[in-house]
């Protein structure tokens, strides 16, 4: 009996599970709905710093999805998007209730990109989950793959600054140093801070904070800043450099500095007092051993008044064979002088006993203060003549009223020095040989004659003297020095003359001359928004003077090139004659560059020896501008979007025309030019080998569709092929690649005649084929249902008739 009753329990689970698997058969025969990508591009385009609303089109394969959820999945790990919560939406707008093969459904979202988000493609992936039914509730999820693309980076922020001037350029006085600040990026410069190095300018701040807040700069906006600071009475006058350096945050809070160099001129103080000598005058005259006091007229030529006016003799000019000082201060108080007006300085001296006769050299010191405190200093020298000698009979020449013709001497021409010899002492001077120390390099003699002949100066007399002379084409610009050697019998002197304001236009010791032998890019091409090494080499063609304290400034009008890191100025030592200095910098193009040559601007300030001040601004140093050019190229960027396959009578057929359509876009700054497009893949173009869109302007769109024909069924994959010519005439190509559906042929019976009009007529998706026909499984249930009922039947009666039997053998 225990094996009857685990035979119809076995019996029951088979019968269980049969059905079981018969309904999980069936609705796996019906086939598994898949969620895929509807009509349209898996590319799509997010812009760095903004949000976007992307729509993303869904269709089913088959069957359909009931309750959809749909989430999204970015595994980037330098992903710059955030994203709201992705809906499903109706093409009406409605929320999606269900999904089938001929509902239009979209998945909905926004995308905002970072500001610094870099040009790239970046995967995403759509998960969407829902229910289906045929014999049972089953759970789906199907995953889609999206392409977001950053297409144009934003510039950083760069700060720069222009304008830099002091309100008061005077030395000694407060001023303020003011300039203005500008964001030349595309990105906000955030929590702005910036100091300034002021470094030997000479220039000190009068403000406690070194780093001072200015804020947020927005891309394009400017901030005029302005610093409180003192020019100290000791500053020279010319062109000081200053560095401000910058320290600002990024939206992701990354920390980046910048330095900009700046210059700005000092001036003299041209309302300030001036006190110069008029006039010197003394009582008699001066011999060795004399005491006398030295008059000097001091005048104030200046525009204001100077004050605590002191005269003292310069220590160089006292000396045993000079003078002696006769007071015991030291400094003489003068007093005050009003502007124009005069005062006596009254100075008390004493010839020394061993001065020679002639003239001697005194430097007289003057000392005095403006109205605001500022000391100011100089030095005069005059000419006083001591008569006579030490023991009265030594022999004292004198050198006087020096002439050069001409006035402007030039290399490579005619110079005579002509001066006046004198015999200051009462002692005769024979056999007088004057000589010329002179080089190549300087001054020729015109004649081969070695010296000049005196047989005799007598005692107070004066003679002329002319030297002709040929300048050197190697000679110094500016000031030199013709050294006579004066031999006689009993001594000799040696006299320094010198010979003013020398031109040299020749090139041998002229200034120099900087020129850009050689400049050239580590990449074949500047394509906008690359980065690049830039060299350039700096020749000095100057075969006898080198170029020194360098300062070369690179810039660009429109900033289609500009400097990645740091400040566009840097500083060169020296450039030795015949020298090439080379010179690398980081440059990068703008990304919206259009293809064309640019010109590239080099500044070069420089000093060399021998130069003079500016006479009219004071200034010392010369300015080179050089102009190179750069030929940038543009960034085409071409964009095919929206393509789409689709047939005016409802479905896409094999072997039937069909309309191919897509939105092309010109993202570019340059107009592109022949725009042509072809298809290839399992589609052929109806008519032709090629559609011509012509020419697409920048910043335009083109929407393209024509006939193709496709050749196969099924998942039918195209590309299309867009070629253009850029503005550089080079021929360039894009590729799209898109999928379709594409339906097999219908058979039409042929008995059917052709007289019906067509119409429209879906084929609607089947189920997967079964695996047992329907009629096999239900005889199968039959069978199984008849044997269980005999069976069942049979076990029921054994049993009833065991409980009987027992109960019969109770009673007996």
């Amino acid at each position: 009996m225990k094996l009857k009753r685990i035979f119809v329990a076995i019996i029951a689970i088979v019968l269980i599970v049969s059905g079981m698997m018969g309904n999980s058969n069936m609705a796996k025969a019906a086939g598994e709905p898949k969620v895929i990508l509807g009509d349209g591009s898996n590319d799509y385009i997010a812009k760095a710093g903004e949000t976007v609303t992307l729509k993303v089109p869904i269709k089913v394969t088959e069957n359909v999805i009931y309750d959809p959820k749909v989430t999204l999945k970015d595994s980037n790990t330098d992903s710059p998007f955030s994203y709201s919560h992705p809906k499903l939406m109706m093409e009406s707008g409605g929320d999606v209730i269900s999904i089938n093969p001929y509902s239009k459904a979209f998945v909905e979202f926004d995308v905002t990109a970072k500001e610094t988000a870099k040009i790239k493609s970046y995967p995403v992936q759509l998960e969407i989950s829902g229910i289906y039914y045929y014999f049972d509730k089953v759970t789906v999820t199907s995953t889609i793959d999206l392409d977001i693309n950053i297409l144009e980076e934003k510039i950083p922020a760069q700060l720069t600054v222009k304008g830099a001037t002091l309100k008061d350029t005077v030395a000694g006085s407060d001023t303020d140093l003011a300039f203005e600040v500008k964001n030349e990026g595309e990105i906000m410069a955030r929590n702005t801070y910036l100091s300034v190095q002021y470094g030997e300018s000479g220039i000190v701040q009068r403000y406690s904070v070194d780093d001072m807040k200015i804020g947020d700069l927005k891309p394009g906006e400017k901030q005029i800043v302005t610093l409180p600071v003192t020019i100290l009475p000791t500053t020279t006058t010319g062109k000081k450099s200053l560095t401000i350096n910058f320290s600002y945050k990024n939206l992701e809070g990354a920390e980046l500095t910048e330095s900009r160099n700046v210059t700005i001129g000092v001036e003299e103080n041209h309302n300030a007092p001036n006190i110069d000598i008029q006039s010197i005058t003394y009582k008699g005259e001066l011999k060795p051993g004399d005491d006398f006091i030295l008059i000097a007229s001091l005048q104030n030529v200046g525009l204001s008044t100077a004050e605590e006016v002191e005269v003292s003799v310069d220590n160089a000019s006292i000396g045993v064979e000079s003078f002696i000082k006769n007071y015991f201060t030291d400094e003489l108080y003068v007093g005050t002088i009003k502007a124009d007006n005069t005062k006596d300085a009254k100075i008390p001296l004493i010839v020394s006993k061993q001065a020679a006769g002639g003239f001697k050299e005194l430097k007289i010191n003057i000392t005095y203060k403006d109205e605001f405190g500022i000391l100011y200093s100089s030095t005069k020298t005059i000419y006083p003549e001591v008569i006579g000698g030490a023991s009265g009979d030594k022999p004292s020449i004198v050198v006087s009223g020096v002439k050069q013709s001409p006035a402007v001497p030039k290399a490579g021409e005619k110079l005579e020095v002509s001066f006046d010899l004198e015999n200051k002492s009462s002692v005769d001077v024979t056999e007088l040989k004057i000589l010329t120390e002179l080089s190549g390099n300087t001054f020729i003699p015109q004649e081969s004659v070695p010296y000049q002949y005196v047989e005799i100066l007598k005692g107070g007399e004066k003679k002329r003297v002319t030297i002709p002379l040929e300048v050197s084409e190697s000679i110094t610009e500016g000031l030199n020095h013709l050294t006579l050697n004066i031999a006689y019998t009993g001594g000799s002197d040696k006299v320094d003359i010198p010979i003013l304001d020398v031109q040299n236009d020749i090139g041998s010791s002229s200034k120099p001359k900087i020129i850009v032998s050689n400049y050239y890019a580590d990449v074949e091409e500047l394509r906008a928004g690359s980065i690049f090494n830039f060299t350039f080499d700096l020749y000095n063609t100057n075969a006898a003077v080198a170029a020194k304290n360098m300062t070369v400034t690179v810039s660009q009008a429109e900033n289609i090139f500009s400097v990645t890191k740091g400040s566009n100025s840097f500083f060169i030592n020296k450039i030795d004659p015949g020298e090439t200095v080379s010179n690398t910098i980081e440059l990068k193009v703008k990304s919206d560059a259009s293809t064309k040559t640019y010109p590239f601007k080099i500044t070069i300030e420089y000093e060399y020896d021998g130069l003079e001040p500016n006479p009219q601004t004071g200034e010392i140093g010369e300015t080179k501008e050089l102009e190179l050019n750069l030929q940038a190229v543009e960034n085409s960027r071409p964009v095919v979007d929206y393509v789409n396959v689709y047939s005016y009578d409802g479905m896409v057929v094999a072997g039937n025309p069909a309309t191919l359509s897509f939105e092309f876009y010109n993202m570019g700054r340059s107009p592109l030019n022949n725009v042509i497009a072809t298809v290839e893949g399992d589609f052929t173009k109806a008519d032709g080998n090629m559609y011509f869109i012509g020419n697409v302007p920048e910043g335009g769109s083109s929407y393209v569709e024509f006939d193709v024909m496709p050749n196969m069924e099924g998942m039918a994959k195209g590309t299309v092929i867009i070629t253009f010519e850029d503005s550089n005439g080079d021929e360039i190509q894009y590729i799209k690649e898109f999928e379709t559906m594409v339906n097999g042929a219908q058979a039409w019976d042929p008995g059917m005649g052709g007289e019906f009009e067509e119409v429209f007529n879906p084929v609607m998706p089947t189920p997967k084929k079964q695996i047992l026909p329907t009629w096999v499984f239900i005889i199968i249930e039959v069978v199984v249902f008849l044997l269980f009922i005999p069976i069942t039947y049979k076990s029921i009666i054994s049993i009833y008739k065991r409980k009987l039997r027992k109960k019969e053998e109770e009673q007996y």
